[in-house]
């Protein structure tokens, strides 16, 4: 039904996300809007979710959503997708605002710092010392920027983990994070090209899935992809997109690499069990009434590759599938269903995942995966 909104959006400054005020005047007005009125209950991350500071409670939770929130975003039937991709104005009074995060015991996490802090960076204002951070004010924002750019160069400034302006205007698309949101909100809509019946059957039932609502108002989303692209492109250049985002955290990029791989996966194995087959070429064995029975090699439209055993036109015995997003997956079938152990091995040939049935179970080393 689509009655859980997911709003993906860039956060404005680390402090708060909508420091104007724009994201949520325009969550409002979809709400109100007839592509919304439908919507009970709203996902925004910032109020959905425990910020800083946060108890060990808090965080353990807060870790635990991280795992499962692209599920908000990614399914086909469950919600709503808003997206706001414009990034709000940047506030006059935030001009020239730069935030240093410094590491515990590095030599800036103290007031008796600002003299190193002016040596590598120039001329400020205002610096003030929180915990973990730096805040300060250059005359200029283009004297900022400089600066930043500074400091983020290797080894420029030691003992900061990162050195940034306070109020983020970098576009939705450069952020990596919000890159990730994007794609898995229309990974599914992107595969029902393959699966006309499905994709026919969702239209006539249930709302968008996909909704902009910056702008001149609420409408619905168009799809970036080309019909005939097929989905392995797409996986890679979605890939290679949130490769090229930026992220805060040092080690977010491979997290998030490996996230949407991981739900490019859970997307493709929930479109085959809808029980529409897409299309695709065969070539191999054939039984007497004209089945694919023995060995074959089925090439489907979306560039997913089957090549195993075949019985009375399923698949039905040990195949390995290569998956769109490039894992390797090996398993036992019958009547088209996968049964019993099987192993995929990661596009990135540095993991394998047990699976049972079909699901992953969990990770085992390469040599059991052998």
């Amino acid at each position: 039904s689509r009655e859980v909104a997911g709003l993906t959006y860039g956060w404005a400054s680390p402090d708060h996300p909508d420091v104007t005020g724009e994201y949520l005047a325009n969550v409002r007005r979809f709400l109100r809007h007839p592509l919304g009125e439908h919507v009970t209950a709203l996902f925004w991350d910032f109020s959905s979710l425990p910020q800083k500071p946060r108890t060990g409670s808090e965080d353990e939770l807060f870790s635990q959503a991280l795992k499962v929130m692209g599920d908000v975003y990614a399914s086909l039937f469950g919600t709503i997708v808003i997206r706001h991709r414009s990034v709000p104005a940047r506030p006059a009074e935030l001009d020239g605002e730069v935030v240093i995060l410094v590491e515990k015991g590095g030599g800036l996490d103290g007031a008796g710092a600002e003299a190193e802090l002016r040596s590598a960076l120039g001329p400020f204002e205002n610096p003030r010392y929180e915990e973990g951070r730096w805040r300060v004010r250059f005359p200029t924002h283009a004297a900022a920027e400089e600066a930043v750019e500074a400091a983020s160069a290797a080894g420029a400034l030691p003992g900061a983990i990162a050195v940034f302006l306070f109020y983020n205007g970098r576009p939705y698309l450069a952020r990596g994070w919000t890159t990730f949101e994007s794609a898995v909100s229309t990974e599914a809509l992107a595969r029902l090209a393959y699966f006309p019946g499905l994709g026919k059957l969702l239209e006539e039932r249930l709302t968008p899935k996909v909704v902009e609502i910056d702008g001149a108002g609420p409408r619905v989303a168009e799809m970036e992809d080309r019909a005939d692209e097929g989905m392995g492109p797409r996986n890679k250049r979605v890939i290679a997109a949130i490769k090229e985002a930026s992220f805060t955290g040092k080690g977010d990029k491979p997290v998030v690499v490996e996230l949407y791989r991981e739900y490019a996966v859970k997307v493709n194995i929930a479109m085959a069990r809808s029980g529409e087959v897409p299309k695709g070429e065969y070539e191999g064995e054939y039984n007497a009434a004209g089945e694919r029975e023995g060995r074959g090699v089925m090439r489907f439209a979306d560039g997913e590759v089957y090549d195993g055993e075949w019985k009375a036109g399923e698949r039905d015995g040990r195949g390995v599938t290569r998956l769109t997003n490039g894992d390797v997956q090996s398993m036992f079938y019958r009547q088209g269903k996968p049964v019993g152990e099987g192993v995929r091995w990661k596009a990135n040939g540095r993991q394998a995942k047990r699976l049972r049935d079909g699901r992953g179970v969990g990770l085992i080393s390469l040599e059991e995966a052998r």
